[in-house]
């Protein structure tokens, strides 16, 4: 058949009637039903892809303290913490010029931990948070450096395993500040945000557990961390709240996107 040989449009038979005849026969009729356009669809997934759930983080607690070998109590002290996701840090040192010995080493970690809502279906959980440390000190000594550090554990089911548990939890995730020096007036500071994710089948209630840490090593002379020093956890692109951001996925909608390196 040639383009000849195709009919007109005019001459075929429209499928079921006359175009005339229904148009006359809807009059003063509703409009057709349309369904929902695209462009809804697009503005909840463009809503969904912007709004995190926020989630508050119990009060770090103290959960570990290492000090030199005969201290009596630790240089390196905190005040009591709040629900606003702060560590607060203070230390008075002092070493003499004739004490023999290595240079002393103080290392102090507080954590929180915080259970997550069952998941409805099968699916992902995503976590994002924004860590940050701020050192104000002075001092004079031949050795004097502190460093702080983030560790962030999380697992699928709240009932059966531990976040400190987790593969990679005893490595820090983040190093904020790393052998700031103690001389006169230093005010040192560092924000990074941080994100991750963890598979959970239907019913389980995922845990992430936080630990924040702080080490000193320090040598013949004298250091002091002032008031205003600390760690502190907080929503991305804020400061200290307590809280951080998470988002569930169910597996249809990866699924419906390809594995996209998940």
């Amino acid at each position: 058949m040639t383009m000849l040989d195709v009919p007109r449009t005019a001459d075929r038979a429209l499928p079921h009637r006359d175009l005339g005849a229904v148009l006359d026969a809807a009059q003063g009729d509703a409009p057709a039903e349309t369904g929902p356009s695209f462009d809804a669809l697009r503005a909840r997934l463009q809503t969904w892809l912007r709004e995190w759930d926020t989630q508050r983080l119990p009060s770090f607690e103290s959960a570990r303290s290492v000090g030199p070998e005969g201290e009596r109590h630790s240089s390196l002290r905190s005040a009591p913490t709040r629900t606003d996701g702060a560590v607060r840090l203070t230390a008075s040192l002092y070493d003499p010029p004739n004490r023999r010995g290595d240079a002393l080493a103080w290392s102090r970690h507080w954590a929180s931990v915080v259970v997550l809502p069952a998941a409805p279906v099968d699916g992902r959980v995503f976590y994002r948070f924004r860590a940050g440390s701020r050192l104000v000190l002075d001092g004079r000594a031949e050795t004097a450096l502190v460093s702080t550090s983030v560790h962030v554990g999380a697992v699928a089911d709240a009932t059966t395993s531990s976040p400190f548990d987790a593969p990679g939890f005893a490595t820090p995730a983040l190093r904020p500040l790393v052998g700031v020096e103690a001389r006169d007036d230093v005010d040192a500071r560092a924000e990074h945000d941080l994100e991750g994710s963890i598979a959970v089948r239907a019913g389980q209630s995922p845990v992430i557990g936080v630990a924040l840490g702080a080490d000193v090593v320090f040598r013949d002379g004298w250091m002091r961390l002032h008031e205003g020093s600390g760690l502190w956890i907080g929503t991305a692109g804020g400061g200290p709240t307590g809280s951080i951001e998470i988002r569930f996925a169910p597996d249809a909608l990866l699924d419906l996107f390809g594995d996209a390196g998940i």
